[in-house]
């Protein structure tokens, strides 16, 4: 495109509009010799009284343009953004945390991210410490993955896929030899840094959840879900709290003696759904009762807490927890 051509002077609002988002913010101006430089290096060129029409031009479709006079003359800027500087951070160290993405993929998004601000912010978004120690998720398809699926959710479609396991070598192997699952899609979880699928299994007539990143081949088959009447009541916060490490169990109701200084864990855990009271005959302990999914994982979680937890009720899971902990007392003294 030529110096000064008629075509190049109608770029003059996108260069406008770009030299705004990348030199300007809240604190950062530009003044008329900068505008009509910045221009200039892009082959446009135009006098006072045009900038002065396009920068009305832009204030009036929405992109803020203020003017702030000073002496000898105008300074503008372009104050209000989609995101503030700090919301951009957030955003930076939620991709760089997740471990549901690949290191490669992380890069990429946080690249795009920091377009989002002005340059005067990317010395502040240069936040790379969250990446490189982390254990990022191997499988590249994760984001594809979860298309896949909102799109068979949009389609009232059933899928299915293959699913994967990882070995001793790092590598991702089929899982019961490749065989292909049919399921009805319902949800997606985002727990411990994984995503999930919570789906509607007809074959067992039950609620499961697979593994986003360990997916494969994902199909809609468009055939209709199943399992409706089952979603109509179900709460996908609530099931992610009474389900340990997503794995699956036997829901009961569990009645624990927690130290006092162990109400936040509980708290936090269950959130609303944890029924908590004194307990009358200890005045260092309290009675908290929950709902859960029995699971290793959740025996697990018990005995991290150590000495501060004891299960109550019901027996069922007292003599599970007795004999798992057993078990791995029984492996040490062997």
């Amino acid at each position: 495109m030529s110096k000064g051509t008629s075509d190049s002077k109608k770029l003059t609002l996108i260069y406008l509009q770009q030299l705004f988002l990348e030199k300007t913010d809240e604190t950062h101006y530009v003044r008329m010799p900068e505008i009509l430089s910045y221009l200039a290096s892009k082959e446009v060129f135009v006098d006072r009284r045009t900038i002065y029409t396009d920068l009305k031009l832009l204030d009036y479709t929405g992109f803020e343009i203020v003017g702030v006079q000073e002496k000898g003359g105008y300074k503008y800027h372009h104050p209000s953004r989609l995101f503030s500087t700090n919301e951009l951070k957030f955003l930076i160290d939620s991709v760089a945390a997740s471990k549901f993405l690949t290191e490669k993929k992380s890069k990429e998004l946080i690249t795009k991210i920091k377009t989002l601000g002005s340059t005067f912010d990317n010395e502040s978004f240069n936040r790379n410490i969250l990446l490189g120690k982390r254990i990022k998720s191997m499988n590249e398809k994760v984001l594809k993955n979860l298309d896949l699926i909102y799109a068979a959710l949009s389609n009232n479609s059933q899928i299915t896929f293959q699913y994967m396991k990882w070995n001793y070598q790092r590598q991702l192997e089929y899982f019961k030899n490749g065989q292909l699952y049919t399921v009805s899609p319902f949800a997606v979880s985002l727990s411990d840094d994984n995503y999930y699928l919570i789906a509607y299994d007809t074959t067992s007539n039950t609620l499961r959840h697979y593994r986003i990143d360990k997916m494969k081949n994902i199909k809609q088959t468009f055939e209709a879900r199943t399992g409706k009447e089952y979603f109509k009541t179900f709460d996908i916060v609530d099931y992610t709290q009474k389900t340990f490490g997503m794995f699956t169990g036997k829901e009961e109701t569990v009645t624990f003696e927690v130290y006092n200084s162990l109400a936040g864990v509980f708290i936090e855990r269950f959130g609303e759904a944890v029924r908590l009271r004194k307990n009358l005959d200890n005045p260092h302990t309290f009675i908290a009762r929950a709902t859960v999914n029995i699971s290793p994982q959740f025996y697990a979680w018990v005995f991290g807490l150590g000495k501060g937890v004891k299960i109550l009720s019901p027996e069922s899971v007292v003599t599970g927890f007795t004999e798992a902990a057993k078990e791995v007392l029984t492996k040490y003294q062997s």
